[in-house]
């Protein structure tokens, strides 16, 4: 199967899942012989441009026909069995699908996010849910300059984005990353429900020679991830917080964004608090590793929950909402499951903290688990699927 992979990368200047998991999922197809081949834009070319490199931007944004015949070019050189797109945004946009479709090609296309109908990508502004823009009606997204905090990209990301949902909602196969996003696909987004599979994205196991340590032995609570208000950053502090007194643990926060000065606040008033700030991937799973348990308190609709995943892979405990793609990770008969309040976060920390915890049964549950769901093997062989099923039903 040679497959060539599609893919705008976000900004180096801050951490992206999508990008990890392209990178990863590359990988795997490789180990398990499909011939990849790579397609790739970068965020990092328009920011670094300058003014007249934005405004080439402003101009090719909605619909490029230079990333439509560079595309054109890609696919003459490798003749793929099939394209795999990821993210098309703002660089390649839906002219590279175009491009794809006009020469015949199967299209795959992960959906990692909802920018086709809210160009913030998650549904969450202010601090809250929003669901104000939907198909046909986004305007609420440009006025609010929901796209890096500027009206102008928002608009141009918008009619981008409606053009691209226009183009692949029947003409391509689209990957949902949980059962959550499909639902959102079918339910609010258009999409016809014929066209839309689930392939929950793979998160890597710990390296091999990276000594773990069994949860039950650490005293370490861990967050992973963007320091932002949708990751519930503030509900965890305030959780944390409620625990004094009766818990004998560290919580160790490992990322940066806009609420790193709460952090830092924080860590500074509570001996118990240590904040790591961002640190290079390849010193992730060393935190990971160390950790009694995961805490993943998101206040959002979570499109998948990579953390959560990674927790079940290197054998710690979860502690988690249950919100969006998350409730396809989690358990309630091994995690701790918790609504998205203060009180009851408190009450799952200081739970998988005592003696009580059973962290060996609950570990090893979540650890069969990862493995069946959302291994670099379970989920390689169902995207090879997904794959065989696009070229064998090809339009010609």
């Amino acid at each position: 199967m040679r497959v060539l992979v599609v893919h705008n990368n976000y900004s180096s200047r801050v951490p992206s899942g999508e990008n990890l998991a392209v990178r990863d999922e590359v990988a795997w197809l490789r180990e398990a012989g499909a011939d990849v081949h790579l397609h790739e834009a970068h965020n990092d070319e328009v920011l670094d441009s300058g003014a007249a490199g934005r405004a080439w931007q402003a101009v090719w944004g909605i619909w490029s026909q230079p990333a439509k015949r560079a595309m054109q070019d890609r696919i003459r050189a490798v003749q793929p069995d099939v394209v795999h797109l990821h993210n098309a945004f703002p660089v390649l946009t839906a002219s590279v699908v175009r491009a794809a479709l006009d020469m015949r090609m199967p299209v795959v296309w992960t959906v990692h996010n909802h920018r086709v109908t809210c160009i913030e990508g998650g549904n969450f502004r202010d601090g809250a849910a929003c669901t104000q823009c939907r198909p046909g009606w986004r305007l609420p997204g440009i006025v609010h300059a929901c796209y890096a905090d500027s009206t102008p990209a928002s608009a141009v990301v918008t009619a981008s984005t409606g053009i691209f949902r226009s183009l692949v909602r029947r003409q391509v196969t689209a990957v949902a990353i949980s059962g959550h996003v499909r639902d959102w696909l079918v339910g609010s987004a258009g999409f016809d429900g014929d066209r839309v599979v689930v392939k929950h994205n793979g998160v890597a196991g710990p390296p091999p020679d990276l000594p773990l340590a069994p949860a039950a032995d650490s005293r370490d609570f861990l967050f992973l991830g963007r320091l932002g208000p949708h990751k519930g950053v503030d509900l965890l502090l305030d959780a944390w917080e409620r625990t004094r007194g009766r818990l004998d643990g560290e919580l160790h926060i490992v990322g940066d964004g806009p609420m790193a000065a709460d952090v830092r606040a924080a860590a500074e008033r509570d001996r118990r608090i240590r904040w790591f700030g961002a640190v290079p991937h390849d010193q992730v799973g060393q935190h990971l590793g160390s950790a009694r348990a995961v805490v993943v308190p998101a206040v959002w609709d979570e499109p998948f929950g990579r953390v959560a995943a990674e927790a079940l892979a290197y054998r710690r405990g979860l502690i988690a909402t249950r919100r969006g793609g998350l409730a396809e990770i989690v358990d309630p008969a091994t995690d701790w499951v918790v609504d998205p309040v203060a009180g009851a976060v408190a009450d799952a920390l200081v739970d998988a903290a005592g003696p009580g915890a059973d962290l060996a049964a609950r570990t090893e549950a979540g650890h069969d688990r990862y493995q069946r769901s959302f291994s670099p093997a379970a989920t390689t062989e169902a995207l090879l699927a997904i794959y065989k099923e696009a070229v064998e039903t090809r339009v010609h």
